[in-house]
């Protein structure tokens, strides 16, 4: 009986990827696995090579096993089953691990920025700054910050997060005194928004719709007083109701977006004076994220161009309405042809905290 036992233990994989048994358990990796690999004489050896990485991200019940890794790790241990990628929290909350940016490690103080780094970022972005003005735009910086940031209460009692200089207020404190790039700091107004509503995902690397809105609302009233045309930011010209809350994508990195989700989200509706048409949609299957424009009736508004990552996506919802045209742009280069085609009035460079020290090289 153990042989017939063990027999079937190793032909188990095979039936899988023959009957597709698992195939209802979804693999949690954002990324492409590899394909069966094409045989061609003489490269036998590059077969060999490309078919065990295939068989290593594709051998039957592979998603299945990590489901049952990770849902044990989590439900039984209260461990991370990737502590690396994922930090669990107290209250069901989440938080990125060190794979980002060593992100756990910043906030600990453990990685502070030198003041090489801080000079060298500075320059860069006033090089940005110069170049900008000749084509007659305005640069502004804004940060995003991590959670860790906006709801460091919720982090395990392992990891604290003691009361030091972040590498965020090196930045603000270094651009305010060695340049006239205006950084847009977010934190204050969503560390004080939670007391009505969460602002942030707590199974996600990102800012919840909510939180997405009182950012936009903060940047918009500092672009005013630069270009007092645009209209005043108010959270009471947009109607939030409560919706049920989803895995995000740190669970998901887990197999467990179906069992953990977060306790609620928001669905955001603009007053009709702010609503903006998309008319442009440009897919990046590269960075995953569409670049998308917008367009008001208001011609008297000024021009905005913002490159950012993923926590400027949620922005679409509330962003474009103070602009006669937003194009937002997901990348993490600047391109000076993009530019001089745009004409924008108002550029913006958004960044999740984490990843300040890329600002050095867009």
């Amino acid at each position: 009986m153990l042989s017939i036992g063990f027999i079937l233990l190793l032909t188990l994989p095979t039936l899988d990827q023959w009957l597709g048994m698992s195939r209802n358990v979804k693999s949690p990796e954002k990324r492409i696995l590899s394909t069966f690999p094409e045989a061609r004489f003489p490269h036998i050896l590059t077969f060999i090579a490309q078919f065990n990485t295939y068989y290593k991200e594709n051998f039957g019940w592979r998603n299945a096993l990590f489901y049952q890794y990770s849902y044990w790790k989590y439900k039984i241990l209260k461990t991370s089953p990737l502590p690396d990628k994922v930090v669990i929290g107290k209250n069901h909350w989440f938080y990125p691990g060190n794979s980002l940016s060593h992100v756990a490690d910043q906030h600990q103080g453990l990685c502070p920025f030198h003041p090489d780094t801080l000079a060298s970022i500075a320059r860069h972005l006033s090089n940005f700054q110069r170049q900008f003005k000749a084509q007659g735009a305005t640069l502004y910086i804004l940060i995003a910050p991590d959670s860790y940031s906006i709801y460091p209460e919720n982090l395990s009692n392992y990891l604290p997060i003691n009361a030091h200089v972040s590498n965020f207020d090196r930045f603000n404190t270094y651009m305010r005194q060695y340049t006239t790039i205006p950084v847009v700091d977010v934190r204050q107004a969503l560390i004080a928004a939670k007391a009505d509503r969460v602002t942030y995902c707590q199974t996600d690397t990102h800012w919840n719709e909510y939180g997405s809105l009182i950012a936009t609302l903060t940047m918009v009233n500092r672009l005013r007083k630069d270009f007092p045309k645009l209209p005043v930011a108010r959270l009471t010209d947009y109607a939030i109701s409560p919706v049920p809350g989803i895995g995000g994508d740190l669970v998901t990195m887990l197999a467990l977006n179906h069992e953990v989700v977060d306790s609620i989200a928001y669905k955001i509706k603009p007053a009709k004076f702010l609503l903006a048409q998309n008319i442009e949609q440009n897919e990046n299957l590269e960075k995953g994220l569409p670049s998308q424009r917008f367009v008001t009736a208001s011609s008297q508004l000024p021009k905005l161009l913002l490159i950012g990552d993923s926590f400027s996506f949620s922005m679409n919802q509330s962003l474009p309405g103070y602009f006669r045209e937003s194009y937002l742009v997901r990348d993490h280069t600047c391109n000076m042809e993009l530019i001089k085609k745009e004409h924008p009035d108002i550029i913006v460079f958004e960044i999740v905290e984490r990843n300040i020290a890329f600002l050095g090289q867009l």
